[in-house]
């Protein structure tokens, strides 16, 4: 078995603790240790260190990744980190990576391979290793996802329909983008959707037979032998989703239900659901307020008085101050920022 832990997002919606220089995958939030040791001492757990590899972008992050996972492992070799030689989205950069383990490492075309985000939080660790492991013994010639088992009407989670059961799986019906609260609602009374999670489980040879059939530019790069000609060709790839290009198109995606405690730590609002009990040990002063979320990476002491449903976050040189139920348009400060070059 192996993987390849993606980990060259820049989690905006994080912001002002994940930034350029330090995305939220290298922020320790739930734990001592970062989003991204946290996802390698999951993934050690179940296999060989050797067999697990990082993707990311620029050279900066490349030493970054090495560095947290030396920390945490001794035998992490640099030859484990895949350099994206574009920053563009999770299809070309599976697909680099898959063409990486293929001809550099000499991977086995039927050997199953996990794809998965860094920054992931997983309360059920043994639940989720068995899901994982059933997952990438039980795939087949399929292309396999984790499908999360709904908690609530979640409208920051895509979903997807199951469709026939099998074995252990269910065949993948149709993919739904993020919903209304209405629409989520509907799919979580029905008991027929799960959130999509963004792991996915193949083996190499499932995964480019789908890739040329409906990413064919992608899959031209992921089989490409010449390095120079691979550098041009992946430059010039469209940024898409491994769900764009592939997973929402194929006829041979199924689902390996998974219920463990998961949050992909997308925005402040999941974040305060996972520190939700730590909240009462912290130095901050809370008076005649309520749902209030206040996280301090300087230790600083901050009070609120008289308000509710607010999200405080102090790191620096930067505060936040969101609503409740809001934090998903914390990236458009991000913008903002890049807009006016702030």
């Amino acid at each position: 078995m192996y993987s390849i832990i993606l980990c060259g997002g820049s989690g905006t919606r994080l912001w002002p603790l994940s930034r350029k220089k330090t995305p939220k995958q290298f922020l320790s939030l739930y734990s001592k240790k970062s989003l991204l040791q946290e996802t390698f001492l999951r993934m050690k757990e179940i296999m060989p260190v050797e067999n697990i590899f990082f993707s990311t972008y620029g050279k900066v992050s490349a030493e970054k990744v090495f560095q947290q996972i030396e920390q945490v492992e001794k035998r992490i070799k640099k030859e484990q980190i895949i350099l994206e030689p574009e920053k563009l989205n999770t299809a070309p950069a599976i697909a680099g990576a898959i063409r990486y383990l293929q001809q550099k490492i000499k991977v086995n075309e039927s050997e199953s391979i996990i794809v998965l985000p860094s920054d992931h939080y997983i309360g059920n660790k043994k639940e989720y290793l068995k899901v994982v492991k059933n997952a990438m013994e039980n795939v087949g010639d399929n292309i396999g996802t984790i499908g999360i088992v709904p908690t609530g009407p979640e409208t920051g989670y895509g979903y997807i329909k199951k469709g026939k059961k099998e074995r252990s799986y269910f065949c993948a019906e149709k993919f739904k983008e993020k919903p209304d609260k209405l629409k989520a609602k509907k799919y979580l009374k029905s008991g027929d959707y799960v959130w999509n999670s963004g792991m996915y489980i193949f083996n190499a040879r499932t995964f480019l037979e789908e890739l040329e059939k409906y990413a064919p530019k992608i899959y031209q790069v992921a089989v490409c032998q010449n390095q120079k000609d691979f550098l041009q060709k992946f430059k010039n790839l469209e940024s898409i989703s491994i769900d764009y290009a592939v997973s929402e198109k194929s006829e041979r995606v199924v689902i390996f239900e998974g219920d463990f405690e998961w949050n992909d730590i997308g925005s402040f609002d999941s974040l305060s659901e996972i520190l939700a009990g730590n909240q009462e040990k912290s130095r901050n002063v809370v008076v005649g307020a309520e749902n209030v979320f206040i996280h301090s990476t300087q230790g600083k002491r901050i009070a609120v008085v008289g308000v509710s449903d607010l999200i405080v976050v102090e790191d620096g040189d930067a505060i936040l101050i969101a609503r409740k139920g809001q934090s998903e348009d914390v990236k458009k400060v991000v913008d903002f920022l890049k807009e006016k070059k702030k």
